[in-house]
């Protein structure tokens, strides 16, 4: 028999035209199961204290060999917050097809209530998610449903036509993704995976099955798994996969911490050629370079273009700014109006266009750019190198898990006589030499003279480069009344942040996010309105921003004129400050550092009673504040420097870190009184 090669798809799931009729899906799922006496009285749970609703019990089954998936869940609504719960999410199908429902509502004196016609309630979100409402839910509820999907076809080669639409349903299967925490407590869960179909099982006919992942024969099915101590997946010597959990604790998203793909708990399957990540890098890194090396292959066109655009640049890092600089004016297909902003994958999503086809199209995604910089760079003589990386707004790099997919950025590390400089030139108004926050602290595979490596990490922000300040220069009257203006001073990621903003959603857009960071940062009472804004199209110096204010800051009493120290609200520290436990890293974006700067004129015949002391709040190696205070005649002065140099924190660093915040939060409640001459002291 002639094999048959089958594109394995990671998460392909639609309805089935074969062998539906044949198959009775429900059949194959957890049965309903009659409540128990204590779980119809419950009303809360000892094990979730204070929850909305526990899961008693969630079942997901992946059965290739039977050409289905299916999810049956046993939910107890214990509040009224919990009756949300009510919606129950249910795969997207077109009109249903191949999906069977069932569900029903069971009440605390043990009524039931069957949901009718399952299939025509289905409901679909403005975010595209399809959804039923279990019937007549309230609190003290059980709601227990059960969704069961045909698997899809397969693509199929290698066949006659007669053949193509038994073997593409023959041969339909299903590589699962197990979210094992909820965002509910749960007290069991099962978890069932079969990966082999029928012909695999060789119960209909016996034709070889070859999978192609990433073009090459993928003879492996591995998993990579974040679970709880103690639980563990279980392999049969069938090759099926199960796995059971019990008291599961609810997923909380933490402030401040990586991507839920890091920290919640879940197993991801899939295909690979190799077993080892030592092998699999290698390899892997082998093809993409080669892949990668051929895009930016330098045309006669692009040659001409270098040749051009570094005329006159007497040092390597000459052309490479010049060369930067003209691949920033290309068009940025992820920052043009309405798009909003993205990261294109390459390799993952298919060959890369060459870079020749780019450079005459004036434009592409992030990832054509940087191998059009990849491509012009070495047509000018420049030592570069391509580097696939991971994104930190989506998921760390994890080198166990044997997937290129989880590296969707290129950039390129320029080789210069002073050292490696990792340039991003996908990134629409990024400076030379400075990397999104995204793609700092990312691990992935760097081409090297030996071929790949898979251990390179891209460097931290430097402290000196994410700068936000904000000046104040304030006008009070005797009444408290206050007028003047506030200027903002950002470069790095905070500039960053505002230009790309004005390049995809434009200046409306930045006016209106700017004056809502204004009304957050000011004292209440006093407002703030964008007058000028300076550097918004360009990369160079600082991104500024002057408003004008106006308002009440404080009300005259037997003491004079009291004021925040700190005119402007201080980072908001409160939440991790005030968190008592942590299971997370503590991930911020950047380090970076906040300058504050408020100059108060006082009002005629008016003195500074009490101000604060100049200060230092130290947690070396981390963070620091510095207080200054100067006063003169008639003026005030009053400056504070926030640092933070750290980016990743281990959880159980939360009370080092808690104590410098709680510092800094107790002297960021100081105030400042004025007084009439004649009443200082009093």
């Amino acid at each position: 028999m002639m094999p048959i090669q089958m594109v394995s798809c990671r998460r392909c799931v639609c309805g089935l035209l074969f062998l539906l009729a044949l198959i009775p899906l429900a059949s194959h799922a957890q049965k309903f199961k009659d409540p128990t006496i204590d779980e119809l009285a419950m009303t809360s749970d000892a094990k979730a204290p204070g929850a909305p609703a526990v899961i008693l019990y969630r079942e997901e089954v992946t059965d290739n060999f039977n050409h289905f998936i299916s999810e049956y869940v046993r939910i107890k609504i214990l509040t009224e917050d919990g009756l949300n719960r009510a919606d129950v999410v249910v795969p997207r199908t077109a009109s249903g097809h191949g999906l069977v429902i069932e569900a029903r509502t069971i009440h605390p004196d043990g009524k039931i209530v069957p949901i009718n016609s399952p299939s025509s309630a289905i409901q679909s979100r403005n975010d595209g998610t399809h959804y039923i409402t279990m019937p007549a839910a309230s609190v003290g509820s059980i709601l227990e449903y059960r969704w069961t999907l045909a698997i899809g076809d397969a693509l199929v080669t290698g066949v006659t036509p007669g053949q193509q639409e038994f073997q593409n349903s023959a041969l339909a299967s299903a590589v699962p993704f197990w979210n094992v925490q909820p965002d509910l407590f749960a007290h069991k869960e099962h978890f069932y995976y079969n990966p082999l179909g029928d012909q695999e099982r060789n119960v209909i006919g016996n034709l070889s099955i070859t999978r192609i992942v990433d073009g090459e024969i993928a003879h492996y099915i591995l998993f990579s798994a974040h679970l709880p101590a103690g639980a563990q997946v279980q392999v049969s010597p069938k090759q099926d996969y199960t796995l059971d959990l019990v008291d599961v604790p609810a997923f909380v998203a933490e402030a401040d911490a990586p991507p839920e793909a890091n920290t919640r708990y879940s197993v991801r399957f899939y295909f690979t050629p190799y077993l080892a990540p030592d092998t699999f890098w290698a390899a892997e890194g082998k093809r993409w370079s080669k892949e990668v090396d051929q895009a930016a292959a330098p045309s006669a066109d692009l040659q001409a273009a270098a040749a051009q655009l570094t005329a006159g640049a007497t040092t390597e890092d000459e052309k490479a700014r010049k060369l930067y600089d003209a691949v920033q004016a290309l068009t940025n297909t992820a920052f043009v109006a309405g798009s909003g902003e993205g990261a294109e994958q390459l390799g993952g999503a298919g060959t890369p266009r060459n870079a020749q086809a780019v450079w005459a199209g004036k434009g592409g995604s992030p990832s054509e750019l940087a191998v059009v910089y990849l491509a012009l760079a070495r047509a000018a003589g420049l030592h570069v190198s391509a580097m696939r990386i991971n994104d930190r707004r989506r998921m760390f790099f994890d080198p166990n898990y044997l997937a290129i997919d989880q590296l969707p950025a290129l950039i390129v590390v320029f080789h210069s006589a002073a050292g490696d400089v990792f340039l991003d030139p996908g990134q629409k108004m990024l400076p030379f030499g400075d990397l999104h926050w995204a793609h700092t602290l990312c691990g992935g595979l760097l081409e090297t003279a030996n071929g790949t490596t898979a251990s390179a990490t891209t460097p931290p922000n430097n402290l000196k480069d994410a700068v936000s300040a904000r000046l104040a220069d304030l006008t009070l009257d005797p009444k408290g009344g206050v007028t003047g203006s506030v200027k903002l001073l950002m470069n790095g990621p905070f500039a960053l942040h505002w230009r790309q903003i004005n390049l995809s959603e434009g200046s409306q857009a930045v006016v209106s996010g700017l004056n809502e960071v204004l009304a957050e940062s000011l004292p209440t009472g006093v407002s703030a309105t964008v007058r000028q804004i300076h550097g918004i199209d360009t990369t160079n110096g600082y991104f500024e921003v002057v408003a004008q204010i106006a308002g009440q800051l404080a009300k005259p009493d037997s003491k004079g004129l009291e004021v925040p120290s700190f005119f402007f609200a201080s980072q908001k520290l409160t939440t991790l400050a005030n968190q008592k436990s942590r299971t997370q890293p503590i991930a911020m974006k950047y380090a970076g550092q906040q300058i504050d700067d408020a100059v108060f004129h006082l009002p005629a015949g008016f003195s500074v009673a009490s101000a604060p002391q100049s200060q230092q709040i130290p947690w070396p190696g981390h963070a620091a504040m510095v207080v200054k205070v100067q006063a003169g005649a008639g003026v005030l002065d009053v400056k504070r420097i926030f640092a933070q140099s750290f980016v990743l924190l281990p959880a159980q660093d939360l009370p080092a870190l808690q104590g410098f915040y709680q510092e800094v939060i107790e002297a960021d409640q100081q105030t400042v009184v004025f007084s009439a001459s004649g009443a200082a002291g009093n």
